[in-house]
C-alpha cells in the first residue's frame, strides 16, 4: 500500500532540481506539488536522496497548489471534501463550521490550509 509524503524544503535546496527530473523520468509520483515550497508524493517509503528537503507525513487539512487546485488529507489519506477534513479534526473545528458556514475558511483560520 501507498504512502502520501510531504516534502518541504528551502526554495533554494538542491533536491528540488533532482525531484524534478526523477519525476520526469518516472521514478517517483508526485500528487501534488507548489513548486519550490512543497511537494506531496506518493511512495511506499518516505522519498530519501533529496538534499535540503524532509519527508514527513503530511498534517490533516488542505493543500491548495499556485493554481489553485485542493488536495484534502485525513490521517495521511486523500479525502473528498473539506467537511471531511472538518469532521477529522473535531468538536473545535465542527463548532466553527456551524458558526462561519464555510469549510475552507475554518481550514485557512486553524491553519490548516498549507
Amino acid at each position: 500500500m501507498s504512502n502520501y509524503w510531504l516534502l518541504k524544503g528551502e526554495l533554494g535546496a538542491p533536491g528540488w532540481d533532482v525531484l524534478r527530473k526523477d519525476y520526469d523520468d518516472k521514478k517517483v509520483e508526485i500528487v501534488h506539488l507548489d513548486p519550490k515550497v512543497w511537494a506531496m508524493i506518493e511512495a511506499d517509503e518516505p522519498p530519501a536522496g533529496y538534499d535540503g528537503l524532509t519527508a514527513t507525513e503530511p498534517a490533516d487539512g488542505l493543500y491548495l497548489d499556485p493554481q489553485g487546485n485542493a488536495l484534502y488529507m485525513v490521517g495521511g489519506a486523500v479525502v473528498r471534501t473539506a467537511e471531511e477534513v472538518i469532521t477529522a479534526l473535531g468538536d473545535e473545528a465542527t463548532a466553527m463550521l456551524d458558526k462561519m458556514g464555510d469549510a475552507h475558511t475554518v481550514l485557512q483560520r486553524l491553519g490548516r490550509a498549507f
